[in-house]
């Protein structure tokens, strides 16, 4: 993969981008590719929140989980990140900014062309999980200030095509002329964990996978957003009609009927938090996606979900609801299989069946996944889409 120009690019996060825990890797693992596509990258992180006495007070006294008044969001702080990553931006040299998010920009006036990178505006992602989360206070206001940040940015890049619409949608109230259309690309999130095999040992572990029964893997900790309830409704079915099919729970531990767990071949294991960073929990993590033969996280909201990435890279087709951005992670019907939102288990059990029935498809589905992740769902795809972008336009 050739170099883009001879360029130095300014990485700018509020996260931290040497390590590997912060955001699910995302700042780490763009950084790294980043240095593979320019001659030089400088990475600038603001400092903590501002501690104005006003807003201490508030952040107190509202309260909240997650805070209604969160520091990283009060006008203090952006102000704050503006004149700390300016004088970055003129200690650097730098040819270009890229900003992880609105929060380093909001407030940001350069000559400097400056790019901002996310799986979604913001409001995007506050409004799609909105059943969840509630609305901080000053959140309206800070959407109106990321969308004048966003208009003064030379473009933008969001990680899926219902990212790019609702950018449509915020910024220009859906009526973006075509030159300002021009200024939003799709670059989808890359998938940060691998299997820790060759290609070649991949390809026959997939082919491997027992054909007389069915091992769906649920991850997410989020148990009611991620779908946790229609999954087990889903291996519940397919065990009434007959199939060998067990679903393995991992990031969480639900409260379920215990006959769901029990005897020697039980519909549910729940194997609770697995951690990349712990070894011997990490070798259980591996060996769930290498040896199951469906992701299936029917999610009800998901601004991009880096998991439906990452078990494509194992080729574990993923099984979910087609809603947000899910359309732009899984193609249908090739790489996993994707369901109408408002769809109960039947249909899901029906054409999981109807797949493993049909050994040679699964196979074909299965390596359509392990391609998809090498060549679009990589961070290394990601940076280089971005450099050529940044600096050739």
């Amino acid at each position: 993969m050739s170099q883009v120009g001879t360029k130095h690019l300014l990485l700018a996060t509020v996260e931290d981008a040497f390590d590997v825990r912060s955001w699910s890797g995302i700042p780490c693992s763009l950084r790294t590719a980043l240095e593979k596509q320019v001659d030089r990258l400088t990475v600038f992180r603001p400092s903590r929140p501002s501690r104005n006495p006003l807003d201490v007070a508030r952040h107190f006294i509202l309260g909240g989980d997650p805070p209604r008044w969160p520091l990283w969001m009060t006008e203090a702080t952006l102000r704050n990140n503006a004149r700390e990553l300016s004088a970055a931006i003129q200690q650097s040299g730098a040819d270009a900014v890229l900003s992880i998010s609105s929060q380093c920009i909001a407030r940001l006036q350069t000559s400097v062309p400056t790019w901002m990178f996310s799986d979604s505006p913001w409001l995007a992602w506050k409004q799609c999980y909105a059943a969840y989360e509630p609305m901080l206070m000053r959140g309206p206001a800070y959407a109106q200030i990321e969308s004048a940040a966003a208009k003064r940015c030379s473009g933008l890049f969001f990680g899926s095509q219902w990212a790019v619409d609702e950018a449509d949608r915020l910024y220009y109230d859906g009526n973006a002329s075509a030159e300002q259309r021009s200024h939003l690309h799709e670059v989808h999130l890359g998938a940060n964990w691998f299997p820790d095999v060759s290609p070649q040992d991949l390809h026959q572990i997939i082919r491997s996978r027992p054909k007389d029964r069915i091992d769906l893997l649920f991850v997410g900790r989020d148990w009611e957003r991620k779908g946790g309830p229609l999954a087990v409704e889903v291996v519940q079915l397919l065990r009434a009609a007959g199939t060998n099919a067990t679903l393995h729970i991992v990031g969480c531990r639900p409260p379920l009927p215990a006959n769901l767990c029990e005897g020697d071949s039980p519909a549910v294991r729940i194997h609770g938090l697995l951690y990349r960073n712990v070894p011997k929990e990490s070798a259980q993590l591996q060996s769930l996606f290498l040896h199951s033969h469906l992701l299936i996280v029917p999610t009800q909201a998901e601004c991009f979900g880096i998991i439906f990435a990452e078990a494509q890279a194992f080729g574990l087709p993923p099984v979910s609801r087609s809603v947000h951005a899910l359309p732009s992670v899984i193609v249908d019907g090739v790489t996993g299989l994707l369901f109408p939102a408002q769809a109960g288990p039947e249909p899901y059990a029906t054409a999981i069946h109807a797949l493993l029935s049909d050994w040679p498809r699964y196979l074909a589905m299965a390596d359509a996944a392990v391609h998809r992740t090498r060549d679009d769902l990589s961070w290394d795809h990601a940076a280089e889409s971005m450099a050529r972008i940044i600096f050739e336009r």
